[in-house]
């Protein structure tokens, strides 16, 4: 039994072309999957030369399909949401909004959670060719990890498009902290206190209003020295 070659299979996960955008956000990502993928799969064919087909199957077996796409997947929702907060932030900075009301805005761990599983979701037909590896051996069981390789490819692109989405959805939040004003409304109401209590005062020192009691020393001085 050999095992074929996964890197043609892989396809635009190894040469992605163009890679902007959230593409090339989440490419270090793409590229330590591959990475992942292609040392699971050597593992798989030292194991085949040494003649133990048992460990290739190990190497190559659903739950390790899972895993890695699992952690694809969390690596990609931390990036999202480190672009997110940094959105926020720079808006935030922008429209010189405080920083206890900017928490508000950025990713709660369950929002990011939330997104995680999201962009784990896409992976069913991976998963589900990954599951048939249990059942087969051989050279059928070969063909079966190629097929799986193939469907890793099909993922990522589903990845990378619910990406794109959430990140679209994240705009709002991002614009809304960007048109923050400050309320101007306790600098009014700030300055016609002081404005009121300097025409009272005046008032007083005019000699327009009574004195009262705990202003007298102060309006005494005030005359004596004027």
């Amino acid at each position: 039994m050999q095992l074929p070659e996964f890197g043609p299979a892989l396809g635009r996960l190894v040469l992605p072309g163009e890679a902007g955008g959230v593409a090339g956000l989440l490419a270090p990502v793409r590229i330590a999957l591959v990475t992942r993928v292609l040392t699971a799969a050597g593992e798989a064919r030292k194991a085949i030369a040494a003649g133990d087909e048992r460990a290739a199957h190990a190497a190559l077996q659903p739950s390790v399909w899972a895993a890695l796409w699992d952690q694809a997947a969390e690596e990609s929702a931390a990036l999202l949401t480190a672009e997110v907060d940094g959105r926020i932030t720079a808006a935030a900075v922008s429209a010189r909004m405080p920083a206890w009301r900017v928490e508000r805005h950025r990713v709660t761990p369950q929002e990011h959670r939330a997104m995680h599983a999201r962009l784990g979701a896409v992976a069913g037909a991976l998963l589900r060719t990954a599951g048939s590896l249990d059942g087969v051996a051989g050279a059928a069981w070969a063909n079966q990890a190629l097929a799986t390789a193939r469907r890793l490819e099909s993922a990522w692109g589903d990845l990378v498009r619910v990406a794109e989405r959430e990140l679209a959805e994240w705009e709002a939040d991002v614009q809304a902290v960007a048109a923050w004003k400050r309320a101007r409304w306790p600098l009014w109401a700030f300055s016609a206190a002081v404005l009121i209590v300097a025409t009272c005062l005046g008032l007083v020192i005019g000699g327009y209003l009574p004195v009262p009691a705990f202003l007298r020393p102060f309006a005494e001085y005030w005359w004596r020295r004027w």
